[in-house]
């Protein structure tokens, strides 16, 4: 009985919980790079700075190149987000991201087209053997399921 009851709780728990897990994992992207200044009541006397990635900052002009970052210029409270390290901002629509791919997809098969008709014969002509390609020589059977022969001559 204590067995079941501590299940049903557990699992109680676990189904409260998911939902916020969830919409915590999955955040567009888009929604990190807004300029918006989020309250934060644990933040205390740090400074709550705006969402802007650092990947938006321009390449020159900064004492820390690297990071695009001033010197003494406060980090971000969520800085492994809005940081130049932190997963890259796309600005493009999927749409055009697959149009993209199939543009590349199409591109290498009309390559793989074109070299597959213009390629050339082989200088030499191909090995036969006679006997139906020593089939018996190789030591073929009547019900192999892979018959033991070489080229036959045609």
């Amino acid at each position: 009985m204590a067995l079941r009851t501590s299940t049903r709780l557990f699992n109680a728990r676990l189904s409260t919980q998911r939902p916020a897990i969830m919409a915590a994992s999955m955040r567009a992207q888009s929604t990190l790079n807004t300029g918006e200044v989020i309250e934060d009541p644990q933040i205390g006397d740090y400074p709550n700075l705006p969402r802007w990635s650092a990947q938006t900052r321009g390449p020159f002009g900064w004492w820390d190149p690297q990071d695009k970052r001033n010197f003494g210029e406060p980090v971000h409270e969520e800085d492994e987000l809005m940081g130049v390290w932190a997963p890259d901002l796309h600005t493009y629509s999927p749409y055009k991201a697959l149009a993209q791919l199939g543009l590349a997809g199409g591109l290498i098969a009309g390559f793989a087209y074109f070299i597959y008709n213009t390629y050339p014969e082989p200088p030499a002509a191909k090995r036969t053997y006679p006997y139906d390609g020593l089939k018996a020589e190789l030591g073929s059977r009547d019900h192999d399921v892979r018959t033991r022969g070489a080229r036959a001559e045609e």
